[in-house]
C-alpha cells in the first residue's frame, strides 16, 4: 500500500504576497523606467551582494516577492546595512570637520579620533572610527574620549606621540560665526586630552643645547613635533616647530588653536636655556617669580622681550640691584624671609567649571592648603585659608571640575610638616 502524501496547499499569505508584489512590478514597469531596465539587465544577472544601491536592492526584494512570496533574510540584511550607512552619510554631509587627534608611537599609528561640529544639532561631535572612510560621529562624550585615549600604553618606549590638526580654514569658510567658540572648544579638546595620559606629557621633547643643535642639524624629524620649553614664551611652555632657516626658528602654540607664529633667533633660546636649572617654587607680587637652584634662591622677572623668558638673579643680588624699589626689597625680606607668607606652585590644583575658575596652593610657612578664584579682570590672585565655607562653594561652584574630589582629598589629608621644598632650601 502507497504511503499517503500529504496535500499541501500554498499559504494563503505567500499567495497574497506574491499578488500584491506583481501588482506594484506591473505599476512600476509602467512608470518607473529604472525598475524596467533592472528587472531586464540585471535581475537574475547580479547577485544582491554586488548591488551597492539600496533602491536596487528594493527591486531585487519585490521582483523575489512576486517569484516566491517571500524575500531572503540576507536581503533584507543588506537592505538594513545599506540604509545604515546612507544615515552615516546624511549626517556626515551636516558636519563640519573641526580637527583630528592622532596618537603613534614611532611611525605606529595607535589611535586617531576626529572632531566635528554638527550644523544641525549646534553641537560638537565626535568619531572614534570609520566604516568604509565614513566618519561614525556621535555627541562629544568626555568620559568615553579621555577613556579611549587613556587607554593606551607604548610598547617599545616610555612615551607616546599626541599630535593635533585644527582644520580653521573649513571652519572659517564653512560657519564663520561660529569660528571663535569652536575654536576654545577644541583647545578644550586637545588640553583635556593631553592631561587623559601621562604617555604624552612623556612624548614631548625637552628642550636642551643637544636638541637645539640637533634640531638645526635634523630639522625634518622635528618638524610639527612638541617641545617643551624652559620658559613660557606668550604664554606657552609647549610649541611645535613648523619652519626653520639661518636667522630664526618659527614656532606655534602645541596646545592651543592660536595662529600666532613665534620666530624665536637661536641666541634667544640659548638664554632661555642658560636659565632652564631655576626651578620655580611660587609667584610673589610684583611680578616677581621665586626659584632655587643647586640650594640658592633666585628671584626672577619676564624679560619683557618678545620671547616673554625669565631674567633670574639671586636673592642676593635681587636686594642689591637698583633695578628694584625699597618697596620691593622690603616685601622680599619680610614676607618671604622672615615671614616665609607665599604659596607653593609645585602640585597646585586647578578648578575649572562654567566660566569660573580656581586654584588650591599648600602655603609655605604652615603647609595648610589655600584658595584663591580668578576675578573677571584677571586681577592678581588673593589666597586665603581653605575653611568650612571654602568648601561648601567648592562642592557647589565646581561640583562639575574633573580636579573636585582630588582637592577636597587633600584638605582632608593636609600635613602640617613641609617646611622645606627640595630638600636643598632653608629660609
Amino acid at each position: 500500500m502507497e504511503p499517503l502524501q500529504e496535500n499541501r496547499r500554498p499559504d494563503p499569505w505567500q499567495r497574497a504576497r506574491k499578488l500584491m508584489a506583481r501588482l506594484w512590478n506591473l505599476k512600476e514597469k509602467l512608470l518607473n523606467r529604472d525598475f524596467r531596465d533592472f528587472a531586464t539587465l540585471e535581475y537574475e544577472r547580479v547577485r544582491p551582494e554586488d548591488i551597492q544601491d539600496i533602491q536596487r536592492l528594493k527591486y531585487h526584494r519585490n521582483l523575489d516577492m512576486a517569484k516566491t512570496g517571500h524575500a531572503d533574510a540576507s536581503l533584507n540584511g543588506l537592505i538594513s546595512y545599506h540604509r545604515k550607512k546612507e544615515g552615516l552619510v546624511k549626517l556626515d554631509q551636516g558636519v563640519v570637520a573641526m580637527g583630528t587627534i592622532k596618537v603613534s608611537e614611532n611611525d605606529d599609528l595607535l589611535a586617531s579620533i576626529r572632531f566635528g561640529y554638527d550644523r544641525h544639532r549646534k553641537a560638537p561631535v565626535m568619531a572614534l572610527r570609520d566604516h568604509d572612510n565614513i566618519p561614525i560621529w556621535k555627541p562629544l562624550d568626555w568620559p568615553e574620549l579621555l577613556g579611549r585615549l587613556s587607554s593606551l600604553h607604548p610598547k617599545a618606549t616610555d612615551g607616546l606621540e599626541l599630535g593635533h590638526s585644527f582644520f580653521a580654514r573649513d571652519i572659517q569658510r564653512t560657519v564663520p560665526s561660529d569660528f571663535e567658540s569652536l575654536g576654545k572648544m577644541y583647545d578644550l579638546i586637545i588640553e583635556k586630552s593631553f592631561r587623559s595620559n601621562k604617555y604624552f606629557g612623556n612624548g614631548v621633547l625637552p628642550l636642551d643645547a643637544g636638541v637645539l643643535e640637533h634640531l638645526l642639524e635634523h630639522l625634518l624629524e622635528h618638524l610639527h613635533r612638541p617641545i617643551l620649553f624652559p620658559a613660557s614664551i606668550k604664554g606657552h611652555e609647549i610649541l611645535r616647530l613648523t619652519e626653520a632657516n639661518a636667522h630664526y626658528l618659527v614656532f606655534q602654540p602645541f596646545l592651543k588653536t592660536s595662529a600666532d607664529l613665534l620666530h624665536l633667533t637661536r641666541e634667544e633660546i640659548q638664554e632661555m636655556l642658560r636659565n632652564e636649572r631655576v626651578d620655580r617654587i611660587a609667584k610673589l607680587r610684583f611680578g616677581l617669580v621665586l626659584g632655587i637652584r643647586e640650594g640658592q634662591l633666585y628671584i626672577g622677572k619676564r624679560n619683557g622681550e618678545k620671547t616673554q623668558g625669565m631674567d633670574w638673579t639671586t636673592f642676593r643680588e635681587a636686594m642689591e640691584s637698583l633695578a628694584h624699589s625699597a618697596k620691593v626689597k622690603y616685601y622680599l625680606a619680610k614676607k618671604i624671609v622672615k615671614e616665609k607668607d607665599f604659596v607653593i606652585e609645585k602640585g597646585a590644583i586647578r578648578l575649572e567649571s562654567g566660566g569660573r575658575t580656581a586654584y588650591l596652593k599648600r602655603h609655605y610657612m604652615d603647609g595648610r592648603w589655600h584658595y584663591a578664584e580668578t576675578g573677571r579682570n584677571n586681577q592678581e590672585l588673593h589666597f586665603r585659608p581653605v575653611n568650612g565655607p571654602v568648601m561648601g562653594h567648592l562642592r557647589t561652584h565646581f561640583s562639575d571640575s574633573e580636579n573636585l574630589q582630588m582637592a577636597l582629598d587633600a584638605i582632608k589629608e593636609q600635613k602640617l610638616d613641609i617646611r622645606k621644598i627640595e630638600n636643598t632650601l632653608n629660609i
